[in-house]
């Protein structure tokens, strides 16, 4: 999930660059460094987002246990056990 995250996120940062370019009716090679600058931040968007969606369901989790509810519906199962908290 994280390799996919981070290139969906890269083709994603890319792909707004291009859309300014093409939205402006410049040319779509203009500034190429900002290209290159959204790839990246694409990316480190698309890892942020994955780390931050696992402290989500952790959280959510700890807080049910709290309530003495149980955790999520299928937080290890349908996840694949990328939930389970490393004590």
């Amino acid at each position: 999930m994280g390799l996919t995250a981070m290139v969906v996120g890269s083709v994603s940062g890319f792909g707004m660059q291009m859309m300014n370019n093409a939205l402006q009716k410049v040319p779509l090679s203009r500034k190429p460094w900002l290209h290159v600058t959204y790839f990246f931040v694409g990316g480190w968007v698309g890892q942020r987002w994955v780390r931050l969606e696992k402290e989500l369901v952790m959280d959510i989790n700890e807080i049910r246990a709290d309530k003495g509810l149980p955790p999520l519906v299928g937080t290890n199962a349908m996840l694949g056990l990328k939930y389970v908290r490393q004590d």
